[in-house]
């Protein structure tokens, strides 16, 4: 598991003022280059409201230019929610998801329940018998449900 989000990472640094101001979040940037140029892909989410087509296409148009205007190299822009049943990759989306249901596993099998409430090094998991305070460094795999 991902100790946290690399907030050092420059297309992160260009657009959080943007995402903010909108009250999204920005969960995982990936960079890829080539020769030829290269492809962002962001995925972004927001607890309050449903991040659908329209919006999605008004984000794009403003990251986009935001990008184009700082980076040299041309690039294609993929930007994308994180679906019903993403892995989590931080420790920091634990607090972004608290509240959500998700598959853990500890051991070798998985329990569903529901993240309650997300501290710096645990995260407290209900499932219909037993609460549980889980740290980080325990989770095997999780993933929205």
């Amino acid at each position: 598991m991902i100790k946290c989000f690399d907030k050092n990472n420059e297309v992160y640094n260009l657009i959080k003022n943007l995402t903010e101001r909108l009250n999204v979040e920005i969960l995982e940037i990936n960079i890829f280059r080539n020769k030829n140029g290269g492809k962002i892909q962001i995925v972004l989410y927001s607890k309050n409201f449903s991040l659908g087509v329209d919006l999605m296409t008004d984000l794009h148009k403003m990251i986009l230019l935001i990008l184009e205007a700082n980076f040299k190299y041309s690039f294609t822009l993929e930007l994308s929610t994180p679906g019903i049943d993403r892995r989590i990759k931080s420790d920091r989306e634990f607090q972004i998801f608290e509240g959500k249901k998700i598959k853990l596993m500890l051991d070798n099998e998985f329990e569903e329940g529901f993240i309650l409430k997300s501290k710096s090094k645990s995260f407290i998991f209900k499932t219909d018998s037993k609460e549980l305070n889980v740290f980080y460094s325990d989770v095997k795999k999780a993933r929205l449900v």
